[in-house]
């Protein structure tokens, strides 16, 4: 049995779904968007890792979701439907795939220091106030990566490939570098891409992303 954790940059994996989320829907179309995204991701996810790996089975212990959460302190409409949806999200099983339904979010950082609860990460833009720009959402993503797998490092042994997998879901170029150093301190990693179709051919990334 493998065990995975996600990552999501819930910014690109809500790109999914062909209904889009806008900041003028009334809570409930919000609600059924969102809902409708996060279904489709998981089937999808569910997809590629059973035509990435024929043959082990699979479960996803944990998803942590990154977004821009509050605007100060105060919760963003997004973060108000997923408070509410992640009380309703059920464990899904598809042959050799197992998806558990715990979701966390990625303003509360793995490491759990005294300075880990991240707000004002949605700020209105200086130049254009009426447009929101997300903070700290990829660096924080990042961080929980590497908390994560220093978490995992004592398990893994030399010569023999260990039972817990990495996945990070977003398309900014960003993320790759934790990624990189992830991988190299032994932890298998794989990114998958929701929109983007090119890679930059500049960077080695054989072997780890891959297109939803």
């Amino acid at each position: 049995m493998i065990t995975a954790n996600l990552f999501i940059d819930w910014d690109s994996a809500s790109r999914i779904s062909r209904m889009r989320i806008t900041k003028e829907m009334p809570p409930k179309v919000r609600y059924l968007c969102i809902q409708q995204a996060y279904s489709d991701l998981q089937q999808k996810i569910i997809d590629k890792l059973t035509e990435i790996d024929s043959k082990s089975p699979i479960r996803i212990l944990s998803t942590r979701i990154y977004h821009g959460w509050h605007r100060g302190q105060e919760p963003t409409e997004d973060r108000k439907v997923w408070d509410e949806l992640r009380r309703k999200l059920r464990p899904l099983s598809r042959e050799r795939i197992s998806y558990l339904p715990d979701v966390d979010f990625g303003n509360e950082l793995i490491c759990r220091g005294s300075r880990s609860v991240l707000y004002d990460t949605l700020r209105p833009d200086r130049e254009r106030p009426e447009i929101n720009n997300q903070k700290m959402v990829d660096t924080a993503l990042v961080s929980d990566l590497l908390s994560f797998c220093r978490g995992e490092s004592s398990n893994f042994r030399r010569n023999e490939k260990p039972k817990t997998l990495a996945i990070v879901v977003g398309d900014d170029d960003d993320l790759l570098p934790g990624v990189i150093v992830a991988e190299a301190w032994g932890m298998p990693i794989y990114v998958f891409r929701v929109t983007r179709e090119q890679e930059n051919r500049n960077l080695n990334t054989s072997g780890i992303i891959h297109r939803l």
